[in-house]
């Protein structure tokens, strides 16, 4: 694991935000005075992969991550490990009651193609898949990407403060559990399981094999011979089968023809016995020859039905059109009619043109007489002149005589002669008007009594003008007389002529009914030809229908007699050549019963028979063979399973044994313990030196006094400090070669102790760190208050205190 960035935010003493970034970093110190929130670094490093610190004691206590009076934190982490990047944050915030709880746990892996020095956004931006969520959830796959829990992690990679000698003074079995888990023992534990179970399943495989096998017992050689011999058989039978199933076929072949030669004969006697004149033709000549006779005399009167309809026709048209002389007719009555209206409208015309002159006259007195009442009430106004004057003004309108406005209106009495002129107007002007409606009306009258009679003018007018080429009224009486009698008569020809056709269409029904019946006969004959004619029937060239019958009977007695003749010796010529075939049918069912062949009910299939059998004896021998096959096969197997199942159950037996573990973790505590002594031995001048006894625990050499060898525990601080930073380099140095690749410890940081260090080993720590991390490519922490050790380091994160949160800044090579 290889912390890349580092965010505090609210945790610990970190009230304020802090981006701690190590991209690039392979040596640092975490330097500043005590208190200022150096260890809060590494517990945020903690924190953020398995959610517990170790300076909390417990693993479950959370609350401590937040200040008293802070209510949240939040803690990320991204770090390489196993070739991946991954994003582990945690956040925690305080309810209500004071209590902490877990707000979010998530484990993210990154895409690394982003730069470690990009901002944080940025990095957690690029989350290619979500890990983990939750608390527990977190730190069980944290432990499994590292392979170390929590406290083999605060072991080997995290050495905190007051804990920094736990795996020197461990007791053995707790040690070799460490071991067992950081340099990946236990995959010998799961080799053992494995081979177990190899061994398990080849016993299995063997039991299954060996069961096979025995279902094989039959699969042998001399089986093998066998199946050989009946596929050889089989072929040869087939070529035999195929000689006599073409022998077969030409017996079968001429047996047949004769059969159907015999049958062919008798069938054609059958036909030629039912060749018969039928009894209704001797009658049918008699019938057609009346039909005949009344066709022709029904045809006769259908002609000359059809010449009078014809006369008929032509007499009527000669009188030319009825409805011509229908409209003379009517012009004439019309004329009539017209003649009594004008008269009547004449004197209509002269009664309402004396009346509008009488009305007209009235008219002229009254107006007269409105004229004079006028004059009086003119002469009147002039004698009266203020009066009238006075009448006509208005208050406020302009006076007619100083045009001045009137503020009040002049009383003047009227006089009585100026009020009988004015009501003497009125009545004439009254009955002017009446008069004049009056004329209007009269003048109105006679204006439409003179439109009736120009209206019946012209129409007398008109009707004269038909007449005028009309015939005279007598001559059109007498046409109209004419046609009426000619349209009669033709209507009786006509429905003369229709009996006839209707006659002659009842004639020629009876005879087409006598027609279908002589067709009939004559398909009849025909039918009776045709079913004899591949005989050798005679054809039909009598147009006579009994003579032709007569014919046809003759021929088919005569050819009938024939056939009967030979008979006999046709029948047994086939029953010879069915003897024959069954003769040869027999011979071949033999020949295939001695094959074993049987069931075989239609010969013609024999082959297919033979070819099924030759087909079920090639399997069988390919069976065999490959039964043969799967037997040495399975002998091979068996053979093969039975070593796999001894190889695995000795190797799982061997595994299973717990001084495995213990030999295994004994040798690789020697090549740790080697390596720590040479570092021991520099850091303490030569005078100590790791060893260990049979039951791996630990034990220093001093040879400063005889090579006396005592145990680590009775070491003073400052050598138990050396002790335990060479134990941690050593382990870092060879996880890698001791754990077969499978555990990388590419990070080591180390939690204060060096306060303790004389000037001398100070020197040799800061050189073998210095080393350390040049020789590899792991990252070295350290926490130091010691000024000599961290202007050593080429990179410092200085620590400093500002009001109530702490403050980081880097120094160093960029």
């Amino acid at each position: 694991m290889r912390p890349l960035r580092l965010l505090l935010d609210g945790f610990g003493s970190y009230r304020e935000p802090a981006d701690v970034d190590f991209s690039g970093v392979e040596f640092f110190a975490l330097v500043g005075p005590t208190g200022s929130g150096k260890s809060t670094v590494i517990d945020g490093l903690c924190f953020a992969l398995y959610g517990t610190v170790p300076r909390w004691g417990r693993e479950n206590v959370i609350a401590q991550a937040l200040a008293p009076a802070a209510n949240a934190c939040r803690v990320c982490l991204v770090f390489a490990a196993a070739g991946q990047r991954y994003a582990a944050v945690r956040a925690l915030t305080r309810d209500k009651k004071g209590l902490v709880h877990t707000k979010e746990a998530r484990l993210e892996r990154l895409d690394p193609e982003v730069p470690a020095s990009a901002p944080l956004q940025d990095l957690l931006a690029a989350s290619i898949e979500q890990v983990a969520e939750g608390p527990d959830q977190v730190k069980a796959q944290v432990q499994e990407i590292l392979g170390l829990t929590y406290e083999h992690f605060t072991q080997s990679v995290l050495l905190p403060q007051g804990r920094f000698s736990e795996f020197l003074h461990a007791k053995p079995a707790d040690r070799q559990g460490l071991l067992v888990e950081l340099l990946a023992f236990g995959i010998y534990e799961m080799v053992g399981q494995q081979a177990r179970r190899r061994a398990e399943v080849a016993r299995e495989r063997l039991r299954v094999a060996e069961s096979a096998r025995q279902g094989l017992a039959d699969a042998s050689e001399q089986a093998e011979e066998a199946a050989a011999e009946r596929v050889t058989a089989l072929a040869a039978l087939a070529r035999v089968a195929e000689q006599k199933l073409a022998g077969i076929g030409e017996l079968a072949a001429v047996a047949e023809q004769a059969v159907q030669q015999a049958q062919a004969a008798a069938a054609e006697a059958g036909l030629l016995a039912g060749v018969r004149t039928p009894a209704e033709v001797s009658g049918l000549a008699a019938r057609l020859g009346a039909a005949d006779r009344l066709v022709a005399d029904r045809a006769g009167e259908r002609d000359d039905a059809d010449r009078a309809e014809s006369a008929a026709q032509r007499a009527r048209a000669a009188l030319g059109d009825a409805a011509s002389a229908a409209r003379w007719r009517d012009a004439y009555a019309n004329q009539r009619g017209l003649e009594a209206a004008r008269e009547l409208a004449g004197r209509e015309l002269a009664s309402k043109h004396a009346a509008a002159e009488a009305r007209r006259a009235d008219l002229d007195a009254a107006e007269r007489k409105l004229a004079g009442a006028r004059d009086q009430v003119a002469a009147a106004e002039r004698a009266h002149a203020a009066v009238a004057l006075a009448q006509e003004m208005r208050v406020g309108a302009d006076c007619p005589v100083c045009l001045r406005p009137v503020t009040a209106l002049p009383h003047h009495e009227v006089p009585a002669d100026l009020l009988e002129a004015a009501a003497a107007a009125d009545w004439a002007s009254q009955a002017a008007k009446q008069a004049r409606a009056t004329s209007d009306q009269a003048g109105q009258a006679a204006a439409v009594a003179r439109r009736d009679a120009d209206e019946v003018t012209r129409q007398l007018t008109g009707n004269a003008a038909t007449l005028a080429v009309a015939p005279a009224e007598d001559d059109v009486a007498a046409t109209l007389a004419a046609i009426a009698q000619a349209d009669q008569r033709l209507a009786d020809a006509q429905a003369s002529a229709r009996s006839a056709r209707q006659a002659l269409v009842a004639a020629e029904r009876e005879r087409a009914a006598l027609t279908e019946e002589e067709r009939r006969a004559w398909a009849a004959l025909s039918a009776a030809r045709d079913s004899v004619v591949q005989l050798g029937a005679p054809a039909t060239t009598d147009t006579d229908l009994a003579a032709a019958w007569d014919g046809l009977t003759r021929w088919a007695r005569a050819r009938h007699d024939e056939l009967r003749a030979s008979l006999p010796g046709l029948d047994a010529a086939a029953a010879a050549r069915g003897r024959s075939l069954t003769c040869a049918r027999d011979e071949l069912a033999a020949t295939l019963a001695e094959h074993e062949i049987t069931g075989v009910t239609d010969l013609a299939r024999c082959e297919t028979a033979i070819a099924k059998h030759a087909e079920r004896a090639a399997n069988r021998l390919a069976a065999v063979r490959a039964d043969r096959r799967s037997a040495a096969r399975l002998d091979a197997q068996i053979r093969a399973h039975r070593e796999d199942e001894q190889v695995a159950g000795m190797l799982g037996k061997l595994l299973r044994a717990s001084s495995f573990e213990r030999w295994l973790c004994g040798e690789a505590l020697d090549s740790l313990v080697a390596e720590a002594s040479r570092t021991l031995m520099e850091l303490s001048g030569g005078q100590y030196q790791l060893d260990r006894d049979d039951r791996n625990e630990l034990w220093v050499i001093d040879y400063q006094d005889a090579a006396a060898r005592r145990p680590v525990h009775t070491l003073s601080g400052g050598e138990t400090f050396q002790a335990s930073l060479a134990l941690a380099l050593a382990l870092s140095k060879q996880v890698i070669g001791l754990s077969g690749g499978m555990r990388d410890l590419s990070s080591m940081f180390l939690d204060e102790g060096f306060g303790t260090l004389d000037e001398d080993t100070l020197e040799t720590v800061g050189t073998t760190l210095e080393r350390l991390s040049l020789d590899s490519e792991r990252m070295i922490g350290i926490i130091t208050h010691v000024p000599a050790l961290a202007e050593r380091v080429p990179v410092r994160f200085v620590i400093s205190r500002a009001g109530n949160t702490s403050m980081l800044r880097r120094e160093g090579a960029a």
